[in-house]
């Protein structure tokens, strides 16, 4: 199917809702909702989250402006889903590595590069639209195991990204997955985030040894670490912005903290040189030793809240 037949197919099931508008960014197809409390922008690719805004309110997501939209690459910023995998495959437990034949595997998996199915928008009331997009998986990029992903988020005073994994197939299998944000900050020297104080996190840039912090975490370097076994709430304050930004997760223990600083912005691709000064990364995510198990039939959600205040 063209892109003018997909197009024409989406207006014909929800051109008609309130709110609803169906957009075309180059080569790949988003999704514009508005409502009384909030727009938001979401691509079938990848079913990425790519804006979050309330109204009257600044930008929740830092997208980068040098984002190509290109079919086939995944966009820099909003909210990618990583998953089977997280990161680099080889730095994922063996138990995983172990169900995929020897290769050479993409980073961050596979499914935010593959384009979903919208299958409903819901205006559940004058303040809130709720989207759900699935993708059926099977022998994708090697993975062997047939799955159905499902992403439901709701649009509204709040915001919720709850991603659902159901394995349709007769194998256990094993994966890790995050939902990789990207914040919209002022400046990153105007910026703490609260509640990760005593909690054990592994710093990739120091060898992967373990370190925890009584302090609230700021940012005045590179910085990729992953907190292990997570509060309830962890906030994000932003003192120019005078705004809060508070995550709750649920069933996804761990969190992922990444800004790329000076150096490493030089290298990274859709991503402008100064950009590390407006975004950080708080991932909520499932890796490492929290890797998820599911057996045949069984589904698997983790979700993510985020509310301004």
């Amino acid at each position: 199917m063209s892109l003018a037949e997909k197009i024409q197919s989406l207006y014909s099931k929800f051109g008609s809702l309130k709110g609803v508008t169906v957009e075309l960014h180059k080569q790949l197809i988003a999704i514009a909702v508005k409502n009384e409390a909030a727009s938001a922008t979401v691509f079938l690719q990848g079913a990425q989250l790519a804006e979050y805004q309330r109204v009257g309110e600044r930008p929740v997501l830092w997208l980068s402006e040098s984002c190509e939209y290109q079919a086939g690459t995944a966009l820099r910023g909003g909210i990618p889903v990583c998953w089977p995998w997280f990161g680099q495959f080889e730095r994922n437990p063996e138990a995983l590595q172990q169900q995929l034949d020897e290769g050479t595997y993409p980073a961050h998996g596979f499914v935010r590069n593959r384009e979903w199915q919208l299958e409903s928008i819901e205006l559940v009331d004058s303040e809130t639209t709720r989207l759900i997009l699935s993708l059926n998986v099977e022998g994708d990029s090697g993975w062997p195991y047939p799955a159905n992903l499902k992403m439901i988020i709701t649009v509204g005073t709040e915001l919720r990204l709850c991603f659902e994994v159901k394995n349709c197939g007769d194998q256990t299998f094993k994966f890790t997955s995050a939902l990789h944000s990207y914040f919209n900050i002022s400046h990153v020297d105007s910026v703490t985030v609260t509640g990760l104080e005593g909690v054990q996190y592994l710093d990739t840039l120091q060898e992967w040894r373990s370190f925890s912090s009584d302090r609230p975490l700021s940012v005045n370097a590179e910085v990729d670490r992953v907190y292990r076994n997570l509060p309830i709430e962890v906030v994000l304050n932003d003192r120019r912005f005078s705004r809060s930004i508070c995550l709750q997760a649920e069933n996804a223990p761990d969190m992922v903290v990444w800004n790329p600083w000076t150096n490493k912005a030089k290298t990274l691709t859709h991503f402008p040189d100064q950009a590390y000064l407006r975004m950080i990364c708080l991932e909520t995510a499932s890796v490492l030793d929290n890797l998820v198990t599911l057996a045949p039939n069984e589904r698997h959600k983790m979700a993510l809240t985020l509310s301004v205040i």
